[in-house]
Protein backbone atom coordinates (compact mmCIF):
# COMPACT_ATOMS: atom_id res chain seq x y z
CA UNK A 1 0.00 0.00 0.00
CA UNK A 2 2.80 2.32 0.76
CA UNK A 3 4.08 1.80 -3.06
CA UNK A 4 1.04 2.61 -4.35
CA UNK A 5 0.88 6.41 -1.96
CA UNK A 6 4.03 6.89 -3.42
CA UNK A 7 3.45 6.00 -6.98
CA UNK A 8 0.07 8.34 -6.37
CA UNK A 9 2.42 11.19 -4.95
CA UNK A 10 5.12 11.09 -7.76
CA UNK A 11 2.18 11.09 -10.84
CA UNK A 12 0.88 14.22 -8.65
CA UNK A 13 3.70 15.90 -8.21
CA UNK A 14 4.81 15.12 -12.36
CA UNK A 15 1.34 16.47 -12.83
CA UNK A 16 1.66 20.04 -10.94
CA UNK A 17 5.29 20.06 -12.54
CA UNK A 18 4.06 19.93 -16.33
CA UNK A 19 1.27 22.30 -15.30
CA UNK A 20 3.89 24.51 -13.36
CA UNK A 21 6.31 24.39 -16.64
CA UNK A 22 3.98 24.68 -19.70
CA UNK A 23 1.39 27.16 -21.55
CA UNK A 24 1.93 31.47 -20.73
CA UNK A 25 -0.09 33.27 -19.42
CA UNK A 26 -1.07 37.20 -19.24
CA UNK A 27 2.18 38.69 -17.87
CA UNK A 28 5.63 37.49 -18.18
CA UNK A 29 6.08 34.79 -20.01
CA UNK A 30 8.84 33.61 -17.62
CA UNK A 31 6.38 33.28 -14.51
CA UNK A 32 5.39 30.05 -14.30
CA UNK A 33 1.75 28.61 -13.44
CA UNK A 34 1.90 26.59 -9.92
CA UNK A 35 -1.23 24.55 -9.17
CA UNK A 36 -1.72 22.51 -6.24
CA UNK A 37 -4.05 19.36 -5.67
CA UNK A 38 -4.73 19.62 -2.03
CA UNK A 39 -4.77 15.61 0.16
CA UNK A 40 -8.28 16.22 0.27
CA UNK A 41 -8.52 16.94 -3.52
CA UNK A 42 -7.19 13.63 -3.97
CA UNK A 43 -9.73 11.71 -1.63
CA UNK A 44 -12.83 13.59 -3.25
CA UNK A 45 -11.34 12.04 -6.73
CA UNK A 46 -11.64 8.38 -5.05
CA UNK A 47 -15.04 8.89 -4.70
CA UNK A 48 -16.20 9.61 -8.19
CA UNK A 49 -17.70 6.41 -8.57
CA UNK A 50 -19.64 6.82 -12.34
CA UNK A 51 -16.44 8.20 -13.92
CA UNK A 52 -17.93 11.57 -15.29
CA UNK A 53 -14.57 13.40 -13.66
CA UNK A 54 -17.27 15.22 -10.59
CA UNK A 55 -18.37 13.83 -7.35
CA UNK A 56 -22.07 14.42 -6.97
CA UNK A 57 -23.68 14.47 -3.24
CA UNK A 58 -24.68 10.76 -3.78
CA UNK A 59 -20.98 9.83 -4.62
CA UNK A 60 -20.02 12.39 -1.39
CA UNK A 61 -22.20 10.30 0.81
CA UNK A 62 -20.85 7.15 0.17
CA UNK A 63 -16.96 8.00 -0.16
CA UNK A 64 -17.86 9.06 3.50
CA UNK A 65 -19.12 6.28 4.32
CA UNK A 66 -16.37 4.15 2.99
CA UNK A 67 -13.40 6.73 4.41
CA UNK A 68 -15.21 6.05 7.83
CA UNK A 69 -15.35 2.28 7.44
CA UNK A 70 -10.84 2.55 6.73
CA UNK A 71 -10.29 4.72 9.03
CA UNK A 72 -11.50 3.55 11.54
CA UNK A 73 -9.94 0.05 12.35
CA UNK A 74 -10.42 -0.37 15.39
CA UNK A 75 -14.59 -0.15 14.85
CA UNK A 76 -15.15 1.63 18.41
CA UNK A 77 -17.14 4.06 16.53
CA UNK A 78 -14.41 6.88 17.39
CA UNK A 79 -11.01 7.61 15.39
CA UNK A 80 -7.62 7.70 17.61
CA UNK A 81 -4.50 10.02 16.56
CA UNK A 82 -2.82 6.65 15.21
CA UNK A 83 -5.66 5.54 13.30
CA UNK A 84 -6.17 9.23 11.51
CA UNK A 85 -2.34 9.71 10.44
CA UNK A 86 -2.60 5.70 9.03
CA UNK A 87 -5.74 6.86 7.25
CA UNK A 88 -4.21 10.22 6.20
CA UNK A 89 -1.05 8.69 5.06
CA UNK A 90 -2.76 6.45 2.53
CA UNK A 91 -5.71 8.33 1.32
CA UNK A 92 -4.29 11.75 1.61
CA UNK A 93 -0.80 11.18 0.47
CA UNK A 94 1.20 11.70 3.56
CA UNK A 95 0.03 13.46 6.88
CA UNK A 96 1.64 16.62 5.84
CA UNK A 97 -0.72 17.83 2.84
CA UNK A 98 -3.38 18.32 4.86
CA UNK A 99 -6.24 18.18 5.76
CA UNK A 100 -4.92 18.02 9.31
CA UNK A 101 -6.41 15.82 12.06
CA UNK A 102 -7.01 19.09 14.11
CA UNK A 103 -9.15 20.61 11.80
CA UNK A 104 -11.52 17.51 11.99
CA UNK A 105 -10.84 17.27 16.12
CA UNK A 106 -12.88 20.80 16.39
CA UNK A 107 -12.94 20.11 20.48
CA UNK A 108 -9.62 19.01 20.80
CA UNK A 109 -10.39 15.89 22.92
CA UNK A 110 -7.86 13.82 21.15
CA UNK A 111 -10.37 11.87 19.53
CA UNK A 112 -12.74 12.52 16.20
CA UNK A 113 -16.10 11.27 16.14
CA UNK A 114 -18.17 10.13 13.19
CA UNK A 115 -19.91 13.47 12.90
CA UNK A 116 -16.94 15.52 13.24
CA UNK A 117 -15.51 13.54 10.25
CA UNK A 118 -18.69 14.09 8.45
CA UNK A 119 -19.28 17.17 9.14
CA UNK A 120 -15.48 18.73 7.93
CA UNK A 121 -15.33 16.54 4.62
CA UNK A 122 -19.02 17.95 4.18
CA UNK A 123 -17.51 21.75 4.64
CA UNK A 124 -14.60 20.80 2.43
CA UNK A 125 -16.62 19.50 -0.15
CA UNK A 126 -18.93 22.97 0.22
CA UNK A 127 -15.97 24.98 -0.10
CA UNK A 128 -14.58 22.95 -3.19
CA UNK A 129 -18.06 23.25 -4.79
CA UNK A 130 -17.70 27.20 -6.24
CA UNK A 131 -20.70 27.75 -8.43
CA UNK A 132 -23.15 26.25 -5.64
CA UNK A 133 -24.21 22.67 -8.28
CA UNK A 134 -24.04 20.36 -5.67
CA UNK A 135 -20.93 18.48 -7.62
CA UNK A 136 -17.26 19.26 -7.29
CA UNK A 137 -15.75 18.95 -10.86
CA UNK A 138 -11.84 18.43 -11.10
CA UNK A 139 -11.60 21.78 -12.31
CA UNK A 140 -12.97 23.33 -8.84
CA UNK A 141 -10.34 21.09 -6.93
CA UNK A 142 -6.88 22.23 -8.57
CA UNK A 143 -5.97 25.71 -7.12
CA UNK A 144 -3.53 28.00 -8.26
CA UNK A 145 -0.93 28.83 -6.34
CA UNK A 146 -0.50 32.87 -5.53
CA UNK A 147 -3.70 33.21 -7.01
CA UNK A 148 -6.13 32.99 -3.99
CA UNK A 149 -9.61 33.30 -3.95
CA UNK A 150 -10.71 36.44 -2.61
CA UNK A 151 -11.66 35.61 1.40
CA UNK A 152 -15.08 34.33 1.71
CA UNK A 153 -17.25 33.59 4.63
CA UNK A 154 -17.45 29.33 5.59
CA UNK A 155 -19.99 27.99 4.11
CA UNK A 156 -22.22 25.82 6.49
CA UNK A 157 -21.33 22.25 5.22
CA UNK A 158 -24.04 20.26 3.67
CA UNK A 159 -26.95 18.04 5.69
CA UNK A 160 -26.54 14.66 5.63
CA UNK A 161 -28.70 12.71 2.77
CA UNK A 162 -31.47 11.42 4.76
Amino acid sequence: MRLKTLALAGCAALAVTACASGGGREGSTRDPIRALLSGDALMFVSFDANGDLSVSRDELEAGITRELARIDTSGDGTISPIEFQTWANAVLGGGQMGPYRLDFDRNVDNTITREEFETEIRARFSDYDENNDGAVTRSEMVRLVGAARPPTQRREPLPPMR
